[in-house]
């Protein structure tokens, strides 16, 4: 279950109308341009784990952390490419325990200018694949309540709330925000 062995990459398609996109598997030599791209993610975005300016991750720890990804259990990495550069990036993991084998948590981020072309269906149909593929139970993920365009994406791909975790993250403001989880049953 280890890599993307288990679906077709890499894949290239129209986004949002005439840019053309890669999906790929992220490689231990993205290191250094994710590097850059990680903080910039996290500038543009309020929805991240990282506040702005906080992520501070060198391209060692970065390569490091590609490659303990590739040789866990189920893990799953991937890069989307436009114009010459990545611009978005997604994964998925299965915990090594045998009691927890059966789910994988998934995660994504794109740089603002992708949002709304549709890279990110692209990207959680990949990423559900894979999880099919790995004969999964469930699929699931961490979302900042307040954060719509994301919430109405996952519903949109039968992603539901299974809980509210209350008060879970500091905003950029002080005050404090729910987290949902947010699970996909294969059937």
């Amino acid at each position: 279950m280890t890599g993307t062995s288990s679906i077709e990459l890499p894949t290239t398609f129209a986004l949002g109308g005439t840019d053309e996109c890669t999906i790929r598997a992220m490689r231990e030599d993205d290191a250094s341009e994710l590097c850059t791209l990680l903080p910039k993610m996290h500038a543009e975005s309020q929805w991240l784990n990282y506040m702005p300016g906080e992520f501070d991750k060198d391209e060692q720890w970065e390569r490091n952390f590609i490659h303990e990804q590739q040789t866990k259990h189920a893990s799953i990495l991937l890069v989307a490419e436009a114009k010459g550069a990545i611009v978005a990036i997604a994964g998925a993991g299965s915990p090594e325990f045998k009691r927890y084998a059966h789910h994988a948590e998934l995660g994504l981020s794109i740089l603002k200018d992708f949002w709304g072309k549709g890279l990110g269906r692209k990207l959680m149909n990949l990423l559900i694949e894979w999880g099919r593929t790995c004969n999964l139970h469930k699929m699931y993920l961490k979302v900042f309540d307040g954060n719509e365009r994301a919430i109405g994406l996952y519903r949109s791909m039968g992603f539901n709330v299974e809980a509210r975790l209350k008060d879970d993250f500091a905003k950029n403001d002080g005050n404090y925000g729910d987290t949902l989880i947010m699970s996909f049953y294969y059937k």
